[in-house]
């Protein structure tokens, strides 16, 4: 399994079953295993359509709800970008209103209590694992009130695993997990 097959595939299971899914920040890494009626990729770039998606569009996701309009998807998948905005809260008011009534977002983000993140803290290693896009990383009980204040209820964290070379991401425990994956559904 790759490295990001372990984060993706769980990130699929928890939009299963809603029918029209927004993949955000889709180019870099397509998720192959949404597997849902409709799924439109968004990104500032282009890239080659994946076969199990049913359109991508060009455009900027900080400006959610548009290009679509208010509440035009049942879910979105947000994987590995949150930490790379200036205005992360503003971002997920705006994942908000693109959602229908009862709509699930779920997104992943650097767990900055991993055990590589505590290991590379400790020697203050900017060498390695060291993203100059990066704006913040997020801790767990910080990510939950960041969704919370954008209006989401009904938070869980769950883990995106541990990359375990030459293994691939494997499980592990959910507070030193290597990504955290944070699943939130519309609040009223």
């Amino acid at each position: 399994m790759g490295k990001e097959e372990y984060r993706l595939r769980r990130m699929a299971t928890f939009v299963r079953g809603k029918p029209r899914v927004l993949d955000i920040g889709w180019t870099e890494l397509p998720n192959t295993y949404l597997d849902n009626e409709e799924v439109v990729g968004l990104d500032r770039v282009e890239g080659d359509m994946p076969s199990n998606y049913s359109e991508c569009v060009t455009g900027d996701a900080t400006d959610l709800p548009e290009p679509f309009g208010r509440e035009s998807f049942d879910a979105l998948v947000a994987g590995e970008i949150i930490e790379h905005m200036e205005r992360p809260v503003d971002f997920l008011r705006g994942c908000r209103a693109a959602l229908s009534p009862g709509g699930v977002l779920v997104l992943s983000t650097p767990n900055p209590n991993s055990l590589i993140e505590r290991a590379l803290t400790v020697f203050l290693c900017r060498k390695r694992f060291y993203t100059a896009t990066h704006v913040m990383l997020y801790p767990q009980r910080w990510l939950i009130r960041m969704l919370e204040r954008a209006g989401f209820a009904e938070v869980e964290l769950h883990s995106g695993g541990f990359p375990l070379p030459p293994f691939g991401t494997i499980p592990f425990p959910r507070p030193w997990c290597y990504q955290t994956i944070a699943v939130a559904r519309k609040g009223i």
